[in-house]
């Protein structure tokens, strides 16, 4: 078609030119030695042309025969380039799909020739971890190291999250603290190692890398937060067994975070269990005193303070912000009747009682009106806590419950043996 429209051209451009010079063609003379040529200027002019044509697409030509071994070799290339990146792509379809056995086959066979070796071989490696098939994932990744070793970070993260998710916790720590060396602030990393310290229970660890997590904002505050308050919370309850280490853990943990509930109720049943609730009783106070928590206020009225009359002022102190709790008014209830003084703690039992009837308050009511003489009301309340804790399911049950397995005995022969999680009570009267 290029060639038909200059023949077109170059005619056009000949006839033009005849046509201007009909009148006057001129005359040209070549002198060379003996050899002479005249011709008119129209003819020469014409006559050029046309060679310069003739030459253009003569030279075309044999340019075109001499380039095309390599325009068939680069043709070829071309070729194998999008059969391999059909290839890949068709390979990752079938990882995502959940088809191992053709994502392996397909990724592995066309990493060589992909455009991105190391990600043929990790998504080789992961098609192979779900066929069970360890030693492969680990040539794989092995070889996705040796052809991209600048990319290290991402096949050592690969092999991280591989190794965790196949339960080799240890292997997969060991990974990412190297790792970590290399690339401090990762966010990845971070997020990993958090999430491995977690799941192993390495509160300590997991301790250790919260400052560079809130650093580098790699979590939310309102996240951040929950996770320092488990691990400390968690950190407690290991150190629980031994009063030693369990003040040692105590006094690690911040002072900010001493005062979180979660925190403060681990330390506190871990002391009571001790003998030792006193330590925490000032700073449960301080804590309810700018935030309410039931669960502390119940606390505070079990725990035996070195001075009675102070914990008790303490607690009646908060009733300007807490009138009619039941809680509180079961605590107070208590600690009246500890400083033994029956009255004050009969109000405050009975108006626990009239905010929210509770087992337990009828049980700790019951026992102060048999202390007091006043039997057949003590068995009625027996009776009626007795009757509340058999009708309450066993998930509706509130911290005013007794304790799991816990044993009362009355002086007038009633046991009361009270198992909240199977919400079963046996009364038992001896003659």
């Amino acid at each position: 078609m290029k060639l038909l429209i200059t023949a077109i051209i170059a005619l056009l451009a000949s006839v033009a030119i005849a046509l201007v010079a009909k009148d006057d063609p001129g005359y040209i003379m070549i002198n060379y030695g003996s050899w002479t040529m005249e011709a008119s200027l129209v003819l020469v002019l014409s006559v050029g042309i046309v060679a310069y044509i003739i030459l253009y697409y003569a030279t075309k030509l044999l340019g075109g025969t001499l380039k095309s071994p390599l325009k068939l070799l680069s043709w070829n290339s071309h070729r194998k380039e999008c059969k391999s990146r059909m290839a890949n792509a068709q390979g990752m379809i079938y990882l995502a799909e959940g088809n191992w056995k053709k994502a392996e086959q397909l990724l592995s066979q066309n990493a060589q020739t992909g455009e991105l070796p190391v990600l043929n071989y990790l998504g080789a490696a992961r098609a192979a971890q779900k066929q069970g098939a360890k030693d492969r994932r680990d040539h794989y990744l092995k070889m996705a190291r040796k052809m991209a070793p600048r990319d290290c970070i991402a096949v050592s993260l690969t092999q991280a999250e591989l190794l965790m998710s196949n339960g080799q916790l240890g292997e997969a720590a060991e990974s990412l603290k190297l790792l970590r060396q290399f690339a401090p602030k990762n966010e990845t990393i971070l997020k990993q190692l958090a999430k491995l310290y977690t799941k192993m229970g390495e509160w300590n660890k997991l301790i250790d890398i919260l400052p560079a997590l809130r650093k580098n904002h790699i979590l939310s505050v309102f996240d951040l937060d929950r996770l320092e308050h488990m691990a400390y919370a968690e950190l407690l309850k290991c150190a629980a067994h031994d009063t030693g280490l369990l003040i040692s853990a105590w006094h690690r943990i911040p002072r900010r975070i001493r005062k979180q509930e979660s925190v403060l109720l681990e330390y506190s049943h871990a002391l009571v269990r001790h003998g030792e609730g006193h330590q925490s009783e000032e700073l449960i106070y301080q804590v309810l005193n700018n935030h309410w928590s039931d669960e502390l206020c119940y606390l505070y009225g079990i725990i035996k303070g070195n001075n009675r009359d102070r914990q008790y002022k303490n607690a009646a102190k908060l009733l300007r912000k807490q009138r009619t709790n039941p809680v509180l008014l079961l605590t107070l209830g208590r600690l009246s009747l500890r400083n033994g003084d029956l009255d004050k703690a009969r109000t405050y039992l009975e108006a626990s009682m009239q905010a929210d009837p509770q087992p337990e308050t009828c049980k700790e009511l019951a026992a102060l009106l048999e202390q007091s003489g006043e039997q057949e009301m003590a068995i009625e309340y027996y009776r009626k806590g007795l009757s509340m804790s058999v009708a309450l399911p066993a998930q509706a049950q509130q911290i005013a419950l007794p304790a799991k397995n816990e044993v009362i005995e009355s002086r007038t022969g009633i046991l009361l043996a009270a198992q909240p999680q199977q919400a079963s009570v046996t009364l038992h009267v001896s003659n």
